[in-house]
């Protein structure tokens, strides 16, 4: 099996690098306006999020620390995460999983993959041993708790039926 520190930076890495990816090439498909801005900053975000996560990688080599999570359970919870990638499996959001088309597959795709991040990353806080590495990933999942917030309030200002059904009116 992989040494944890380095299946769980790797793997953070990676996601953070295919939500980058993923929102990048979706404010491609969109003309100038609000979506394509707001698919634009998200890009930035994950993009800060994999240096973050580099950084902590480096950190941690640095200091030499072997055990970084509580649990070897880490390990098997990694496992089962990263058998297909976040944004990878969110994309079974859309019919047949073929890419994002319309602007609510984005949405649909993008709400799936970062409540997948928040579990994730809460659950890696509550295992690690390293205080300083616990701070940072409880703060990778207050960010992707507020990117949720802002794709469902984007998606609500774009779809009626969707704030209806999500807070019982339009808003």
């Amino acid at each position: 099996m992989p040494e944890t520190k380095l299946s769980v930076f790797d793997y953070a890495i990676r996601s953070e690098e295919e939500g980058a990816a993923f929102y990048a090439k979706a404010a491609r498909t969109f003309g100038e306006g609000p979506e394509k801005a707001f698919l634009e900053n998200l890009a930035a975000e994950e993009t800060k999020h994999a240096a973050t996560f580099r950084e902590l990688k480096e950190k941690a080599s640095r200091k030499g620390t072997a055990e970084i999570f509580a649990s070897a359970e880490v390990s098997d919870y990694l496992d089962a995460v990263v058998r297909g990638g976040l944004f990878e499996s969110a994309r079974g959001a859309v019919p047949d999983g073929a890419p994002p088309e319309s602007i609510e597959d984005v949405y649909a795709v993008a709400i799936r993959a970062e409540r997948s991040s928040i579990l994730l990353y809460g659950e890696l806080a509550r295992q690690a041993k390293d205080k300083p590495i616990r701070k940072i990933l409880e703060q990778m999942g207050r960010e992707e708790k507020y990117h949720l917030v802002r794709i469902v309030a984007l998606r609500a200002d774009q779809d009626t039926m969707f704030a209806i059904e999500r807070f019982g009116c339009v808003c």
